[in-house]
């Protein structure tokens, strides 16, 4: 094992723990840092090999995980901006939630520089464009700084709320090797956080944190009222809560509204 490595959250030594065989044939030390609890490899010098394929042949639960976002997101920005802004999807794979996500009413975008945009092409940000939240969906665990990642992404869309999800642990108990979420087959998972390193990281940024699940977080410059906190994070009062929005919240759907506006793009482009 290698004696140490920087942490990109403290800036502090880390420690090495184990190793373990990336993609069938790389040992890669894993380190952890006591100060920020972030868990990562070594520098990740396998990540062209591991992203031939972008999306992981083992990633069976995509369409699944779009689905559920886009229920909760309908939720989270009616409460945080009454449905209100640009939305925009970080890292959005092939444009499933934005579409999703447009198909509810909203104004949402994608963007991936890795990743071709098969659903939603005719939305994605200009150089001028700006956004009211930022969504990052499976994203954290594959970015080696993220701090500067996150503050790259606030900056250049000028936004100061991320909705975001990545699995974590707890209580500084480092996982097993067992762990499924390593996803040592892929090799695209580089960076394992606790819930206390996304509080580190969103204190870092001058925003709050606020843990939804184990698997969902929100950072953002707005003070969540002890109601909204209970409506994101209760799943029993949330289903009610939708319940409520389908009764009350009358939003139109951009499917047909989207169709219209392709077309007339390329009957002026033709």
């Amino acid at each position: 094992m290698k004696k140490s490595e920087v942490c990109p959250v403290s800036q502090k030594l880390m420690n090495p723990v184990f190793t373990e065989t990336i993609l069938g044939k790389y040992p890669v030390t894993y380190y952890y840092c006591e100060e920020s609890g972030i868990l990562k490899t070594e520098k990740a010098y396998w990540l062209d090999e591991a992203y031939q394929s972008v999306i992981a042949e083992t990633d069976t639960g995509l369409v699944q995980r779009n689905l559920s976002n886009s229920g909760c997101l309908e939720i989270f920005l009616q409460v945080m901006f009454k449905g209100e802004g640009k939305f925009l999807d970080v890292s959005g794979g092939y444009g499933l939630l934005a579409r999703l996500m447009r198909d509810k009413g909203f104004d949402f975008y994608t963007t991936d520089k890795y990743c071709t945009n098969l659903f939603a092409s005719s939305f994605e940000p200009d150089i001028e464009f700006k956004a009211d939240a930022l969504c990052a969906f499976e994203v954290l665990e594959h970015i080696e700084d993220p701090k500067t990642f996150l503050a790259e992404m606030f900056e250049k869309y000028k936004c100061k709320t991320l909705i975001f999800s990545t699995l974590t642990f707890f209580n500084n108990q480092i996982p097993p090797n067992s762990w499924w979420y390593y996803s040592f087959e892929t090799g695209q998972h580089i960076t394992f956080y606790q819930p206390r390193t996304l509080a580190i990281l969103a204190e870092s940024l001058g925003l709050y944190y606020y843990m939804i699940s184990s698997d969902t977080h929100i950072m953002t410059d707005i003070k969540l009222s002890s109601i909204s906190k209970l409506i994101l994070s209760n799943y029993r009062v949330q289903s009610y809560y939708k319940r409520y929005l389908r009764r009350k919240v009358k939003r139109m759907s951009k499917t047909w509204e989207d169709h219209l506006f392709i077309s007339d793009r390329i009957k002026k482009n033709s």
